[in-house]
């Protein structure tokens, strides 16, 4: 495992997001429903692959329990990030002191912990009214170290140019894959940089659509707890078809090509999603640190431009500021 040095602490340049634990009751959708013993089996695997960085967040279901039940006993060896400001994938975001104070005391509850590492915004609009009370809270409980490190997600990568004129935080986290490059084509991974903020990227492999699994199913269809049913069909086979293009440029399979795209770029680690063991371990193999040659990087943005000739069509979600 390769490791970023952040914060006098040694980050795992892989974590391991927490959504698809959120366990076999939760009512939440993500992806395959997964009893207790599978979920720490997941964890348990991830320590093995010497991963010591977990991103988790309140709306995850009871993934925070899961996972604070689990590190309990080596705490002090293991870094969390945690988000405030969604209550609901079915409500607005609320980023009022009095909501992001609850949601602290839960997180540190369900974590059974004292202090959490990060604390993120979660995906906020730069206009929302109440972003500078909620920073101002923040910065007061990093004063008092209940929390080490402010950072924020990025709905839209573009939100990171105004967000920066508000506030240093010292953590991003936003989309990046090879049909998705948003952060560079808004230069934002060059802002990121230059205001010395820790990146780690998310949705490498699409939602698990760029895989070799994935690529050769006949027939795609989701479960109603599967957050994929939500897209339009026409938007995963779109997805699909131009993962088929990536694919054909190498002889290696489409998850390593992806992991490599993205770790051919000054981001610092990446986040990864896991509902198998043999995701942490597909995640965690050495090649996909070695960066894509340019020679494959020009082909695929050149794929990468004629894919966002065409709108993406994204689903409706109510967490808006």
């Amino acid at each position: 495992m390769q490791y970023f040095n952040n914060n006098n602490n040694k980050f795992s340049k892989i974590c391991l997001g927490t959504w698809s634990l959120s366990g076999e009751n939760s009512k939440i959708k993500s992806y395959d429903r997964l009893n207790e013993k599978n979920i720490y089996t997941i964890l348990e695997e991830a320590l093995k692959k010497k991963i010591n960085f977990f991103d988790t967040a309140p709306v995850y279901g009871l993934s925070e329990k899961y996972l604070g039940k689990f590190i309990h006993k080596i705490r002090e060896k293991i870094i969390i990030s945690s988000k405030v400001g969604c209550v609901s994938f079915n409500k607005k975001l609320n980023f009022q002191k009095k909501n992001i104070s609850a949601q602290i005391e839960n997180i540190k509850k369900n974590l059974k912990t004292d202090y959490i590492d990060i604390i993120q915004l979660y995906n906020p609009n730069p206009t929302e009214r109440h972003l500078m009370t909620a920073l101002e809270l923040l910065e007061k409980l990093k004063s008092k170290k209940i929390i080490k490190q402010i950072g924020v997600t990025l709905n839209n990568p573009e939100d990171y140019i105004k967000l920066r004129k508000l506030f240093k935080f010292e953590f991003v986290q936003c989309n990046f894959n090879f049909l998705d490059q948003r952060i560079l084509d808004l230069k934002v991974l060059d802002l990121i940089k230059k205001d010395k903020s820790t990146l780690y990227v998310r949705t490498i492999l699409n939602f698990g659509i760029f895989t070799e699994t994935f690529l050769k199913k006949n027939r795609i269809s989701f479960g109603s707890h599967d957050h994929r049913s939500k897209w339009k069909i026409e938007q995963i086979y779109r997805w699909v078809n131009y993962a088929k293009k990536v694919k054909y440029l190498s002889n290696r399979n489409l998850e390593t090509t992806s992991y490599r795209f993205v770790n051919s770029y000054n981001v610092d680690g990446i986040i990864i999603g896991a509902t198998k063991k043999a995701h942490i371990k597909s995640a965690c193999k050495k090649n996909n640190f070695k960066r894509l040659s340019k020679s494959e990087l020009s082909k695929i943005n050149d794929i990468y431009d004629l894919y966002s000739k065409d709108l993406i069509e994204k689903p409706f979600y109510k967490i808006k500021s």
